[in-house]
């Protein structure tokens, strides 16, 4: 994990999570959790390479065994300061302190879950929308392995230097409070999983249905900017007047450009990100000046600055000047 220092806590009568620590992320899915998706999700602790959409990929969330509530922080960079990404879904939620104060993220009933982007941040917790913001300062217990798998019904991160012992194994037993630790699969030198002789046998996958196997294969969302031709999304599509890249160059594909016309400069430089993550289309406003609207069958909002929100074909997103972004259906994908 990046640099910080990270704790448990145990409160009785409280929600349980079930928590994987990597190197680049902090995990905490509603308990108990499927034991496969937490193997999953411990084999990739350490995977220095992870990318955020194959994280999330990673726990359910769809029609077929979905896990109901979950929360996700994943460092954009190796060092804290570039910021984190937060992703919540159901009853979890995601309590951030910066130098301007304490805030909390939560899903809001979004599906199928709610991500955002958030900088500065010194200090964050997985837990419960019951749990008050404001907790009692040195109430958890110090977890000092870097990477570990176990149950609490929250978990902690504060940016302070790690101590010397902070690098250990990725299979770990240790007592954090009343927390319930489980050893995961190591990987060894060669990237092979250790075996695990308290883990239960493997449950071989389930056969996949035809409707479930066009909707797998027809992801591939697209869109359309006005009249224009529709555009199928491969790689984070950036869209503004005058798009630029990030100056800081982030793992995975480099986005592509999108320039639309903006005669009043009601469109920012860089407006509007589209992406996909795990099996969906992520639209995320990049702090733009004048915002962006949703608008779906339901109504219309406009989107906070830096805000991410799941977006469904048939909706579009008003960026101002005119310009307007629809959801198309991915081809293959009925209604296509």
């Amino acid at each position: 994990m990046v640099s910080g220092a990270v704790s448990s806590s145990a409160v009785a009568g409280a929600r349980v999570w079930d928590v994987i620590l990597g190197d680049r992320f902090i995990a905490a899915l509603a308990a108990p959790a499927p034991d496969e998706v937490l193997t999953a999700l411990a084999e990739a602790a350490g995977d220095d390479e992870l990318a955020l959409e194959a994280l999330v990929g990673l726990i359910p969330s769809g029609r077929t065994d979905p896990i109901d509530s979950f929360g996700l922080v994943w460092w954009t960079g190796e060092d804290s300061s570039t910021g984190v990404t937060a992703v919540v879904r159901g009853d979890a939620v995601v309590d951030l302190a910066s130098p301007g104060g304490s805030r909390r993220f939560d899903a809001r009933g979004i599906q199928p879950w709610h991500l955002a982007d958030f900088d500065d941040v010194v200090a964050l917790r997985i837990t419960d929308a019951a749990s008050p913001l404001e907790r009692a300062p040195g109430s958890g217990e110090r977890i000092t392995h870097r990477r570990a798998s176990l149950r609490a019904s929250s978990i902690e991160w504060a940016a302070v230097p790690e101590t010397a012992d902070a690098a250990a194994p990725a299979t770990v037993e240790i007592a954090v409070a009343d927390t319930i630790v489980t050893p995961r699969p190591s990987r060894s030198a060669t990237g092979e999983a250790g075996p695990n002789p308290d883990a239960e046998p493997k449950r071989e996958p389930e056969p996949t249905s035809p409707g479930e196997q066009r909707q797998t294969e027809s992801i591939g969302a697209r869109f359309r900017v006005g009249i224009g031709p529709p555009q199928t999304v491969t790689v984070p599509v950036l869209i503004g007047r005058r798009p630029v890249k990030p100056r800081i160059g982030a793992s995975g594909p480099q986005p592509e450009l999108l320039t639309v016309s903006s005669p009043g400069a009601v469109v920012s430089g860089t407006h509007l990100e589209l992406r996909i993550v795990g099996s969906r289309l992520v639209a995320t406003d990049l702090h733009s000046t004048n915002g962006t609207v949703l608008r779906t069958g339901s109504g219309a909002r406009r989107l906070r600055a830096g805000e991410s929100i799941v977006v469904l074909p048939g909706s579009s997103l008003d960026l101002g000047d005119g310009t307007i972004v629809e959801i198309l259906f991915a081809l293959g994908a009925p209604g296509a």
